[in-house]
């Protein structure tokens, strides 16, 4: 009987654990959207900093986004003292064509709960990015995000390493 009991026990630990992963990328998410009228966990864009910027520019006949690597420093002397402010990120695509961004842990790195941003930009658009504090440490987990165009491969990718 206490063999039985014990089973049953360690089975629901095992699927509660299961779960909470499950649901980890559910408080918040990202969101995308102009400065003006997008928000993320209830913040407006214009009411926050940005972070970072990504432009898609041609450099020596090759599409490529820029900066080639960026450091987003989360640590209490960078932006970590943010009490759990959500990022902001500026992407703007430079080119004449359409152009996508893609921001996702490396591949070698994924876990089954990664984040995977993916958006497609007009020739000159210029949208913004909102991902949740906590979704964003969660899934970071590796430190390094790769950043790339996945509408064409053989446009050169770019990383984004998070210092936490």
């Amino acid at each position: 009987m206490h063999k039985v009991l014990l089973s049953v026990l360690l089975g629901l630990v095992v699927v509660a654990g299961g779960s909470s992963v499950a649901f980890a990328l559910q408080s918040g998410g990202f969101s995308v959207g102009s400065l003006d009228t997008g928000s993320v966990v209830g913040q407006p864009f214009n009411s926050l900093d940005v972070d970072l910027e990504f432009t898609a520019v041609e450099l020596g006949g090759k599409k490529a986004w820029y900066p080639g690597t960026a450091i987003l420093d989360l640590r209490n002397q960078g932006t970590g003292g943010r009490r759990g402010q959500p990022i902001l990120f500026k992407v703007t695509n430079g080119l004449n064509t359409e152009h996508g961004f893609s921001l996702s842990a490396d591949s070698a790195f994924a876990g089954p709960t990664s984040m995977q941003i993916k958006i497609t930009l007009k020739a000159g658009e210029t949208k913004y990015i909102g991902i949740a504090m906590s979704d964003f440490t969660f899934v970071t987990a590796a430190g390094n995000l790769k950043v790339k165009c996945q509408l064409h491969a053989a446009h050169l990718s770019s990383n984004l390493l998070v210092l936490k």
